[in-house]
């Protein structure tokens, strides 16, 4: 499920090791591989509500788009019959393209909306750091989060259109880093690293022209780098699990983690807990449920309290089992504590899970979906 497509850096102090290519000296690779499941994984994350877009992951609506051929190409005429549709589906690819390479490339593993931050302002109770707009217009998509605790700021777009460094619409993008500024505890403005990922789409109408991202790393505003005094870096985890909460169906603990309030001690947070029975995660547990598929599969209880799913017709082969999405437990747990206490710090990245089987993909927020008969229901636990 792997394509590659061209990359192009600009104004990075150094190359991220992941992108050099294998040659001496080392310098920067031509082009590099996607792996689409995790590239589906980044755009349910970013993209949906409750439900995915297709219950099967290995059906993601936008690779039935894709040509067969190594590179990432749209088929025939690109996404879509008209512009109006293209401009659509190349903007939401170019922001699940934006946060996989982030993630992939620079360590970063928490990503809000630039909406949600500027909606919510500082977080009560966990200092007085935030983000506030200084001009009308676009503002940056996302406040991001690395692994160590780093703020940053980011800006995807997708274009089936030229894209270059030099062109006006770049300098557009890099205007939009201006309408914002990042205020610390002191009410001092301070500078966050920033990033631009462009993505330009090519199909198969276009056989010179390659698909290929262009990332910047721009100039912000702002005196000497923001200290964070735990508001941002709470706000970009909490606003992250918003969402992911949300398509667990846990509406209680969704709210409190977007709006910043507090779950009391009196309500319960219940979740289905998961083993993954595939190494080398065998064993592991997840809190999560899953999405049937077309003419689905009901779960059936055998008599030693196993498990078991099973197609309504098991004569036909064409029934879709399902697609699985999940949070790990142990994160899952720090989620809820940080939903109680306002206190994320117990909300810390996992170790880069290794790649296992291209149908599931795990993500160090703990996020997993793959198909659901990799995963047994255990029981409900109380949180």
């Amino acid at each position: 499920m792997n394509r590659t497509i061209k990359v192009a850096l600009k104004d990075f102090p150094s190359v991220p090791p992941s992108l050099f290519a294998q040659s001496s000296p080392p310098a920067l690779a031509e082009e590099i591989e996607i792996d689409l499941g995790r590239l589906f994984h980044h755009f349910y994350l970013d993209t949906q509500g409750t439900p995915p877009p297709d219950p099967d992951a290995a059906q993601f609506h936008h690779l039935k788009l894709l040509a067969a051929t190594t590179d990432f190409r749209a088929r025939d005429q690109g996404f879509g019959s008209h512009a109006a549709y293209k401009g659509h589906v190349s903007n939401e690819l170019g922001q699940a393209f934006c946060r996989w390479f982030l993630y992939d490339h620079l360590d970063i593993t928490y990503f809000a909306h630039m909406e949600h931050v500027l909606d919510r302002g500082a977080l009560e109770g966990s200092g007085n750091a935030r983000v506030e707009r200084v001009q009308k217009g676009d503002a940056p998509d996302y406040l991001c989060a690395g692994r160590t605790g780093e703020l940053f700021l980011a800006e995807a777009k997708g274009r089936t259109s030229t894209v270059s460094f030099g062109n006006a619409e770049f300098k557009r993008w890099r205007k939009q880093f201006g309408r914002i500024v990042v205020r610390d505890e002191s009410d001092v403005e301070r500078a966050v690293k920033g990033f631009i990922v462009a993505t330009r789409f090519s199909c198969e109408a276009s056989p010179r022209v390659c698909s290929k991202l262009f990332a910047e790393d721009p100039k912000t505003r702002g005196d000497g780098p923001l200290r964070d005094d735990g508001s941002l870096l709470g706000t970009a985890k909490t606003l992250h699990y918003a969402g992911i909460a949300a398509k667990l169906r846990q509406p209680i603990l969704s709210a409190a983690l977007a709006t910043g309030g507090l779950v009391p001690e009196e309500i319960i947070i219940l979740g289905m807990v998961w083993e993954l029975i595939m190494p080398p995660y065998q064993g592991r547990r997840f809190v999560g449920g899953y999405f049937p598929g077309p003419g689905g599969v009901q779960p059936i209880q055998n008599s030693d309290g196993k498990v078991v799913f099973l197609p309504e017709n098991p004569l036909r082969l064409d029934y879709a089992s399902g697609t699985f999405f999940g949070v790990e437990e142990h994160v899952f747990r720090a989620v809820c504590q940080a939903a109680r206490t306002g206190s994320t710090q117990a909300v810390q990245p996992l170790e880069e899970p290794a790649f296992f089987y291209s149908a599931i993909s795990f993500l160090r927020d703990g996020s997993i979906v793959g198909p659901v008969d990799f995963f047994r229901p255990q029981g409900q636990v109380a949180f």
